[in-house]
């Protein structure tokens, strides 16, 4: 077992330090990893098994009522919805560090700089179980309450429909319930769109893309039109061959996710080996409390480059 001298002379062993480093980057660095996610309220949970079901507090609501001069009536309590997810998910790893590697960590020359090389085999993992977790919310496209399609077929995609299709979305959330309450919270609406969605939305000169310096700059975003940041992402649901389901809604409340709160992570060293092996899990569950708050498009969109004069 190799270790390291940490501050006041505390040792520690490569072994925990990757497993540390899991676990603090994992915490750390888990929700810039979600795009899909950015629609949801994701939650931490304790000690979960695959199987159990957990709360997730959804952010509250207050409702307005009529007022002619008087005293107030007496406060309501904040509708605070509290919604039951099932963690039914899970994702597993299971690697090997050669001993170079290992002693690699250890001879690096102080401790950050040992943290950074053992949380570069974690990282890796990290965006893998993301990716998961995304493409679990984006299943759930079924639930859309918001749903938009060419007479049951597959809307085919040029830039004009991209950007009809956000116009169109955006009047859907607009327009609410007609008692006042609307669906849409400027500045906080999402819509997330695969590569091809992308492409075509790439024609648009009134589509400027962001590199850098936008006060909403999060992983997947590539600008914004018709009130919508918009996110890129692999994970989008695609059921039939061709045919995908771009989600539409609100950043953080439509949703609902609970992830456990450790990776599991464990180290040994096999039978007739000097090397270490790592082996972990982690589990979630996933929900759509809000479905009023969702919103769907069956697209298909060939890439097709246009032809040069």
């Amino acid at each position: 077992m190799f270790t390291s001298r940490g501050k006041k002379g505390f040792f520690m062993s490569i072994e925990n330090m990757i497993i540390n480093s899991f676990s603090q980057s994992f915490k750390k660095n888990f929700y810039n990893e979600l795009v899909i996610g950015k629609l949801a309220h994701t939650e931490f949970k304790d000690g979960v098994k695959k199987g159990d079901e957990v709360d997730i507090v959804m952010p509250g609501t207050v409702t307005m009522f009529e007022y002619d001069g008087s005293t107030l009536q007496d406060p309501e309590m904040a509708n605070v919805s509290t919604t039951k997810v099932k963690i039914n998910k899970g994702k597993a790893f299971h690697f090997e560090l050669a001993e170079v590697e290992a002693k690699r960590v250890l001879n690096a020359p102080d401790i950050k700089q040992q943290t950074q090389l053992a949380a570069d085999y974690t990282n890796d993992a990290i965006k893998q179980f993301a990716a998961g977790v995304d493409a679990s919310f984006a299943n759930l496209y079924t639930r859309a309450g918001h749903y938009l399609d060419d007479n049951g077929e597959a809307i085919q995609l040029d830039a004009d429909y991209a950007k009809e299709i956000l116009a169109y979305m955006q009047a859907e959330f607009q327009r609410g319930d007609g008692k006042g309450h609307t669906n849409w919270i400027d500045g906080q609406m999402i819509c997330i769109v695969p590569p091809e969605f992308q492409f075509y939305l790439g024609k648009l000169d009134d589509l400027k893309y962001v590199e850098s310096g936008h006060e909403k700059m999060a992983k997947g975003f590539i600008g914004r039109l018709c009130g919508w940041d918009i996110l890129v992402s692999n994970n989008i649901a695609q059921p039939e061959n061709g045919v995908f389901y771009p989600l539409f809604g609100i950043s953080g409340k439509t949703l609902a996710g609970g992830i456990s709160s450790d990776l599991n992570t464990q180290s040994y060293v096999p039978e007739k080996s000097f090397n270490t092996c790592y082996k972990g899990y982690g589990l979630y569950g996933v929900g759509a409390p809000r479905a009023d708050f969702l919103g769907t498009v069956k697209i298909s969109a060939p890439l097709t480059l246009s032809s040069r004069s």
